[in-house]
């Protein structure tokens, strides 16, 4: 899926980019440290990147987009790691519409991993029913070296 990114709004600390494309608010967590958030992202694409960690608490949600063309996910975990405590994730409607994709590129120097602690609920995004019965999946691990845990 094609990303459009109008421009970078803001940069909160040393610690996340956020920036707006056509359909929602991207924000970028990339600097290579540990981060927790508490803050609710209704309507956000989360993308953490290059050895970053960032954990979910406070029973927080995260929902992507309800876009109806490819589907957007809620949370890209690529060449980096996700701990999410509790709270809820929803992927976007459509194929494509992951909770949370887990990625690893080839070459990296770090692992991608996502843990999911008894508290979560991860949801995949809804078919788009004039076009498909098949909505995104609830968590998606691609490429060697990613890896889920569920506790």
């Amino acid at each position: 899926s094609k990303r459009f990114i109008v421009g970078f709004i803001a940069l909160i600390g040393d610690i996340a980019i956020i920036s707006h494309s056509a359909k929602a608010d991207q924000v970028y967590f990339v600097d290579g440290g540990e981060h927790e958030t508490s803050q609710e992202y209704p309507e956000h694409n989360i993308f953490i990147l290059n050895g970053t960690t960032l954990s979910l608490v406070n029973g927080i949600s995260i929902v992507a987009p309800s876009d109806g063309k490819d589907g957007e996910e809620a949370v890209r975990v690529e060449d980096a790691f996700f701990h999410a405590k509790n709270g809820l994730i929803s992927g976007g409607l459509g194929v494509g519409g992951s909770g949370v994709t887990v990625t690893t590129n080839r070459n990296s120097e770090f692992q991608a991993k996502a843990t999911f602690e008894d508290g979560v609920t991860v949801h995949g995004g809804d078919a788009i029913r004039q076009t498909t019965t098949r909505g995104g999946d609830a968590v998606q691990v691609l490429h060697a070296g990613s890896e889920a845990v569920f506790k």
